[in-house]
């Protein structure tokens, strides 16, 4: 294994603890000063200040929320983060348990600058409402 592929994956592990310690500001310490987050091709949000304000919004969502770090890959400047969420939402008390990953371009410092995320819409919004 390469350092570099050592480093993708303490970095993978590192955001996944961040996610399941609420820890919103250190969840925007993985992205550059002017990173982007993008997911499922919705709303982009630019800089670590609104990085951790829409992290904090899905922590309230899902209080105690654990996020577990599945695998990594890397290749050039480019990572995937694979990813399952899991936790009980807020507003129905439905547990839920999504998989999903982040596609990562990186920076010469070993920063997000650039994050696509994915996963089942469909899927998360039927396990919140139960079915």
């Amino acid at each position: 294994m390469t350092e570099k592929a050592r480093r993708v994956g303490r970095m993978a592990i590192e955001h996944a603890a961040a996610w399941t310690e609420g820890e919103p500001d250190k969840i925007a310490e993985l992205f550059s000063e002017n990173g982007t987050i993008t997911v499922n091709d919705g709303e982009t949000h630019v800089g670590r200040a609104e990085i951790a304000d829409n992290a904090k919004g899905l922590l309230a969502t899902f209080p105690g929320l654990v996020v577990r770090c599945h695998e990594t890959r890397h290749a050039g400047d480019r990572a995937v983060f694979i990813w399952t969420l899991e936790g009980h939402h807020t507003d129905t008390g439905n547990f839920v348990s999504l998989p999903g990953w982040h596609e990562w371009e990186l920076d010469g410092d070993m920063l997000v600058s650039r994050c696509r995320g994915f996963f089942d819409a469909q899927d998360f919004e039927r396990q919140i409402a139960g079915k």
